[in-house]
């Protein structure tokens, strides 16, 4: 299997474990981004900040900013089913925003786009109506990480280099909002959880989709990413007990056979 792809299943699977993280958390929106991408960007520059490349590659921490507010809002205000679906329209946003990207989209990107989405229905299926509000920033979220995922696949920076200068910048563009909502309240379970958002979602999950950006169509990339709800399910079997429906297993079931398309494909 091409190694792009094999980063990007690591990566998806490590996404399932953001939502689970953020519930756990009582920090604010703007502190878990803040602190979550400054942390993660210091660590990958290795000692190495380059102010140069931190300001070339801020339209990229700006998106990626306002995505994870985006995203943390809209756990927050809607339920979880409705956030996960609505957020999993990125593949969807990123067929329409492909002539932006060095990537033809193809007939059969479609079908396997909407194989997954449909999978992501069937599993979150009875779907509950959420908060407008929470569903409208679930919605803002899909929209800026296709928008980053599109626009990245033109970069050819070295990935090392371009990830610590989109993290980095990313964080300085959640310092305002961390300074109007607060950080929030600290306690040992709000910092583990940060630190679980650190290492697994962010230095595993956003790095591999730089990593992989200009060698893989953005539509695929959110595709796999939809592994996260998948990922999600499984894990809420051991922390909150929820035991998987009828209709969440068969949804898993389309969501990894788009997987495995995009595999083939390639």
């Amino acid at each position: 299997m091409n190694k792009s792809y094999v980063i990007l299943i690591i990566g998806g699977i490590s996404f399932g474990t953001a939502a689970i993280f953020i519930k756990f958390s009582d920090l604010t929106p703007g502190a878990i981004a803040f602190f979550r991408f400054l942390v993660a960007g210091l660590i990958l520059s290795l000692g190495n900040i380059d102010l140069k490349k931190i300001i070339k590659y801020s339209p990229f921490g700006l998106l990626l900013s306002l995505h994870m507010i985006t995203f943390i809002l809209g756990v927050y205000n809607t339920t979880i089913i409705d956030a996960t679906v609505l957020v999993s329209t990125s593949p969807f946003f990123a067929i329409l925003l492909s002539p932006l990207s060095k990537f033809k989209t193809e007939r059969i990107d479609i079908i396997i786009t909407t194989i997954g989405f449909s999978g992501i229905i069937i599993m979150n299926y009875p779907l509950q109506i959420g908060y407008i509000y929470g569903n409208i920033m679930s919605l803002i979220s899909a929209f800026l990480i296709s928008l980053y995922t599109t626009l990245l696949s033109r970069n050819e920076e070295n990935p090392l280099v371009l990830t610590s200068s989109i993290y980095i910048s990313s964080s300085i563009f959640s310092l305002p909002f961390m300074i109007y909502q607060g950080i929030g309240k600290i306690d040992s379970t709000s910092v583990l959880s940060l630190l679980g958002l650190i290492f697994i979602p962010t230095l595993i999950g956003h790095t591999s989709v730089i990593y992989a950006s200009n060698k893989v169509k953005p539509q695929y990339i959110e595709t796999i990413g939809l592994l996260e709800p998948v990922v999600a399910s499984i894990i809420a079997i051991f922390t909150f007990n929820q035991i998987p429906t009828l209709f969440e297993v068969l949804g898993s079931v389309l969501i990894v056979s788009s997987i495995i398309l995009v595999i083939n494909k390639k």
